[in-house]
């Protein structure tokens, strides 16, 4: 088997916080971050698969088009807060990654591909990873 990966990049504004909680405990829990703010995602997805006989696993073009009409469409520039995937849930870079690796998986498998990680970086610095052994 051999893995390939395509990065993507997405902006999108949101904020920390949980329904249940004050807005003072929401800050205490989440801090700057409880209030709106934005960032620049890198989004890491990388797939694992046969070559074919074309020597690729998967096209390029086509997984660019798989996750760019299932993530960074919906995504881009957006108020993740707003988005369906997220009213119960607190927009961090975690939740954010599991959503994005059951969507994809899907649709991934349907090309005889396995989504083996994602990855979502929220900062150069700070990031979550999703694995399919995970």
């Amino acid at each position: 088997m051999l893995t390939i990966t395509k990065e993507f990049r997405f902006d999108a504004a949101h904020k920390l916080f949980l329904k249940d909680l004050t807005d003072q405990e929401n800050r205490e829990a989440f801090g700057k971050c409880s209030q709106l703010h934005g960032h620049t995602y890198c989004l890491r997805i990388t797939i694992t698969g046969k070559v074919q006989p074309n020597g690729m696993v998967l096209n390029f073009t086509d997984l660019k088009q798989i996750v760019e009409e299932k993530i960074i469409a919906r995504y881009d520039h957006s108020h993740l807060n707003e988005l369906e995937e997220y009213r119960d849930l607190p927009t961090t870079a975690e939740n954010m990654s599991l959503y994005i690796f059951k969507v994809l998986a899907a649709c991934l498998k349907k090309q005889k591909v396995t989504l083996t990680e994602v990855q979502l970086y929220e900062t150069p610095t700070s990031w979550a990873t999703v694995s399919h052994d995970a």
